[in-house]
């Protein structure tokens, strides 16, 4: 046994000391002789499968708690850059819920379940289930209030905010941000409120960016800036309160270094996305030269204003290095990003064939992973029943051994359960159907209002000869038929029109709710298509997504974005309407 131990230890030795040449930033301490839970933390994003060996060491020399390795094991999971298994690490976090040391009543164990609640707040964003978000962020914000945690309180009642904006209530979540924007602005500064201000204010320009309102982004994002350079400039004055930040000098530089980086990432991002190119060169110039830029992370980050910029060699490399590190595993929402990006790159340099080839293989990989999605979750409740199924069968056997009357206990509960399950069951079905007959009838509004305006009601009064341009324009693309085309640019209205292209950004600006040409013409064909589906509901999906210029399956995607159902969902409820 002694053997085992020394060879052990020589083992996590080489590991370390090999480890140290890959990650800098790493300080040495004296019980690096060892496999430690802090390295594993230290480096899972880049090396996920290398941190979960060290994890599993340091527990098996005793370096780390049981419960500590289990919070580590999840955050490895769900948290790692390339196709992280979120599933397996919710199922930990809620083990971790049921664990004694998250359910007691001191300080000490509330700290230990707050952080796996906020793991799970974090994984919940990154899955886009903001239902889960935001049930898990409310008791986020109960702890701490209880603790009397007010800068950890509105930073959770920010992930509340953030939620809300991707329910659909994004005024409501957007006035939220401001609320706690505000709060965390107020009083003496102090370096735990600026770190927390920063978050919010990055979780505000992200819900900007998805709504189009790309000058709000840039004014956010140079005020991240400005509050830096405040405090690197009297950092005396700013209270040392933070437990998330380390008082060493260097790493508060870095600290400065790395949001300062990604603020001027997103006035980039804010600047392409405007068509100020000139702007948006400068800024992402300055991110590229940063530390972070370099990171395989910030490349991720500012790969989305390759796209705007044109820059599709940049676009490549990091899309090919995203799939180097996936490897052979294929199957998942990163690579059909890639497929994508290169249907966009091949398209931009003239190769259509090419370009349609990608974007073939793009809606088979989404197919595929609805249909997998799909699968899992029938595989899991398949794996729920066979093990409730023998569970009932060791409870028999157990009650036919000793007394009947714990037999017919275990039935009564059974039964119970069942019927709870069918009244649940039932309860969502119904709730189902509501939410679908509300969204028939909201889009069918919509197709009503669209018939007898073209500019929305809540436009603010507009010059003449501008409001007659816009007119003119949707007037043409509705009765010419254009968006029938799938290769409708810009330019092809810019061309046509004799326009600017920032004359006709002003004008979407000033017109749509869209503010995008493409998201503009994909009203239109969402408005179209609803009317051939009320008009003539025998039309198969494909005609219809053929008549307004889109293929099955990406007329699929932008249907079910644009109305919260899909073509299929819309029929059957209208039919169950007309019935």
């Amino acid at each position: 046994m002694k053997i085992v131990h020394i060879i052990l230890v020589i083992a996590a030795c080489w590991a370390v000391s090999c480890q140290r040449s890959h990650t800098p930033h790493y300080r040495p301490s004296p019980s690096d002789s060892l496999y430690t839970a802090e390295l594993a933390a230290h480096i899972y994003a880049d090396d996920p499968e290398r941190a979960l060996v060290v994890l599993d060491s340091a527990y098996l020399v005793g370096n780390t708690s049981e419960f500590r390795r289990d919070y580590l094991r999840a955050t490895i999971y769900g948290r790692q850059q390339i196709n992280p298994q979120r599933g397996e690490a919710l199922d930990i976090c809620e083990e971790l819920l049921q664990h004694d040391s998250t359910r007691t009543d001191s300080r000490s164990t509330a700290m230990r379940r707050l952080d796996v609640l906020n793991l799970m707040t974090a994984i919940y964003r990154d899955r886009k289930d903001y239902e889960n978000y935001l049930k898990y962020a409310s008791e986020i914000v109960s702890l701490n209030r209880a603790w009397g945690n007010e800068t950890e309180v509105l930073r959770a009642e920010a992930e509340i905010g953030l939620a809300l904006t991707n329910l659909g209530h994004q005024e409501e979540g957007l006035q939220k941000l401001d609320e706690v924007r505000a709060a965390l602005s107020r009083g003496a500064p102090s370096i735990d409120r600026l770190d927390a201000w920063i978050v919010v204010t990055k979780r505000k320009m992200n819900t900007l960016g998805d709504l189009g309102r790309y000058d709000e982004v840039a004014r956010l994002a140079q005020e991240i800036i400005d509050r830096i350079d405040a405090y690197q400039a009297h950092p005396e004055n700013y209270a040392e309160d933070s437990r998330r930040l380390p008082p060493i000098k260097e790493d508060r530089d870095r600290w400065c270094d790395f949001y300062r980086s990604q603020a001027h990432g997103f006035l980039g991002y804010a600047y392409a996305m405007s068509g100020k190119e000139t702007e948006a060169r400068k800024e992402v110039a300055i991110f590229e030269a940063s530390d972070h830029g370099r990171t395989y992370s910030g490349r991720r980050m500012i790969s989305r204003v390759w796209v705007p910029l044109r820059e599709w060699n940049k676009l490549m490399a990091i899309d090919d290095e995203v799939a180097t590190r996936m490897g052979a595993d294929t199957l998942n929402i990163d690579y059909a990003t890639i497929l994508y990006d290169r249907s966009l790159a091949a398209k931009a340099r003239g190769r259509y064939l090419e370009s349609r080839e990608w974007l073939d293989r793009y809606a088979r990989l989404k197919d595929k992973l609805a249909e997998q999605m799909q699968e899992s979750q029938a595989q899991e409740y398949a794996a729920l029943y066979h093990q409730s199924e023998q569970e009932q069968a060791l409870a028999e056997a157990e009650a036919e051994a000793t007394k009947k009357d714990q037999f017919i206990l275990f039935t009564v509960i059974l039964l119970v359960m069942v019927t709870a399950a069918v009244f649940y069951y039932d309860d969502q079905h119904r709730r189902i159907e509501e939410k679908n007959k509300a969204l028939v009838r909201m889009i069918n509004e919509l197709s009503e209002k669209a018939k007898h305006a073209a500019v929305p009601a809540a436009a603010p009064k507009p010059r003449v000869e501008d409001e007659e341009m816009f007119l003119l324009i949707d007037k043409t693309i509705r009765e010419e038929r254009l968006y029938a085309n799938s290769q409708l640019q810009r330019q092809d209205i810019l061309d046509r029109f004799n326009l600017r292209r920032q004359t006709l950004n002003d004008l979407l600006n000033e017109y749509t709710l869209d503010r995008t040409f493409p998201g503009y013409v994909n009203s239109i064909r969402m408005e179209e298509a609803v009317k051939i589906l009320q008009d003539d509901p025998s039309q198969t999906f494909a005609a219809i997504a053929e008549a307004v210029g889109l293929n099955p399956a990406n007329f699929r995607i932008q249907f079910k974005q644009y109305f919260g159902m899909t073509p299929a969902e819309y029929r059957e409820e209208s039919l169950k309407d007309q019935a």
